[in-house]
C-alpha cells in the first residue's frame, strides 16, 4: 500500500498558499474489477472498512452517481457531508468532504482498474486545512494521520472484497497488502 504525502504549500509561481496535503493510496484486490466496482459504489457500506466511520447513509434519494450526497457520522461525534463531483461508471469517482473539523476542502477520487484476474484500486486524496499560521503548523501532524490511516483503510476494504465480509479485528492488525497487481 503506497500512501504519499507531499505538501503543496505553493502555486507554480512560486506563491504561498493555504496548506495542502496531497496522498495516493493503492492496493491490489484478487477479485475481478466488477466485483471491486460493485462493492465500491455500495456508499453507505464504507462502514464495514473504514474504522472512522460509525454510520453512513445517501440521502435525497441518490445514492449513485454526480449529485450523490453521503453523511457520515465518524467516531468522537464529527458528522460530514460528501457529495460526488463525478462518476465514470465501472472505473472512477471523485467526491468532495463537507463539514471536516480543520479542512477547508477535502476531495478524493477512486479509479478501479483491471490487471489480468487481479484489480488494482487507487485513491487520490487533497485536503486543503484552515488556520493560515495554524493550519501549516498543523499540516505535519494531519498528513502523519492520513498517512496511518490511508493504508489500514485500503487493507480492510481488500478484506471486505475478498472474504466477503468485513474485518472483525482492529484494521491495524490486517496484513499489509501489495500495491501493485
Amino acid at each position: 500500500m503506497a500512501t504519499q504525502v507531499r505538501p503543496a504549500n505553493s502555486d507554480p509561481g512560486g506563491r504561498h498558499t493555504a496548506p495542502t496535503i496531497r496522498l495516493s493510496g493503492s492496493v491490489c484486490i484478487d477479485a475481478p474489477a466488477e466485483q471491486v466496482w460493485a462493492r465500491l459504489v455500495r456508499l453507505e457500506d464504507i462502514r464495514l472498512w473504514s474504522e472512522a466511520v460509525q454510520d453512513a447513509r445517501c440521502e435525497g434519494g441518490v445514492s449513485r452517481g454526480v449529485g450523490a450526497e453521503r453523511t457520515c457520522e465518524l467516531r468522537g461525534g464529527v458528522t460530514i457531508t460528501e457529495r460526488w463531483l463525478s462518476w465514470n461508471e465501472g472505473r472512477s469517482f471523485a467526491y468532495e468532504g463537507i463539514g471536516i473539523p480543520l479542512v477547508a476542502r477535502a476531495r478524493n477520487e477512486w479509479t478501479v482498474r483491471a490487471e489480468e484476474e487481479q484489480t488494482l484500486l487507487l485513491s487520490q486524496a487533497e485536503v486543503v486545512l484552515k488556520g493560515g499560521v495554524l493550519g501549516r503548523l498543523l499540516e505535519p501532524i494531519v498528513a502523519y494521520q492520513f498517512k496511518r490511516i490511508g493504508p489500514r483503510t485500503l487493507a480492510a476494504f481488500q478484506y471486505l472484497v475478498e472474504k466477503g465480509e468485513p474485518p472483525t479485528i482492529k484494521h491495524a492488525k490486517l496484513p499489509r497488502a501489495a500495491t501493485a497487481c
